[in-house]
């Protein structure tokens, strides 16, 4: 395949992360008042998928853009990888009865930390893919000054 073509299917990929990580952003913030979770938990939950957001948009500005951005965008992503770790065991340990989740608290459990470790993946691999889309604008760019 050639330069071109994988840059067009890298620029699809890269995209649709966005589309797809905002929009599941967003849904992680609708379904939350419904659940029945603590108060604190849904502030720490709807600020970190705030934070998250922002570090996409970030993450955008600082792919087409200025290259130097990409490292705190790297520094944001991880940050936010350890809350989401810490918030997860901090609901597990608020939870848990005997080391054990409840099997009335289960389903909530598993629908807080599962989208959040899920959000996390797919930034970490939009982060990816940007980089991956850098490395492709550089190189093209020196091509063209040959």
């Amino acid at each position: 395949m050639e330069t071109s073509n994988k840059k067009i299917l890298l620029n699809i990929a890269y995209y649709s992360l966005i589309v797809l990580t905002v929009a599941f952003s967003v849904i992680f913030m609708l379904i939350m008042p419904a659940m029945e979770i603590a108060m604190y938990q849904r502030v720490v939950y709807t600020l970190w998928a705030i934070l998250l957001i922002l570090t996409v948009i970030f993450d955008v500005v600082a792919t087409c853009g200025v290259d130097s951005f990409k490292y705190l965008v790297g520094l944001i992503i991880a940050g936010l990888a350890f809350l989401c770790l810490l918030v997860g065991v901090i609901i597990y340990a608020g939870i848990s009865v005997g080391g054990l989740i409840p099997y009335y608290a289960l389903t909530r459990y598993f629908v807080l930390s599962g989208f959040s470790v899920g959000l996390t993946v797919m930034i970490i691999v939009l982060f990816c893919t940007g980089e991956k889309l850098m490395i492709f604008k550089t190189n093209f760019v020196s091509k063209r000054n040959k």
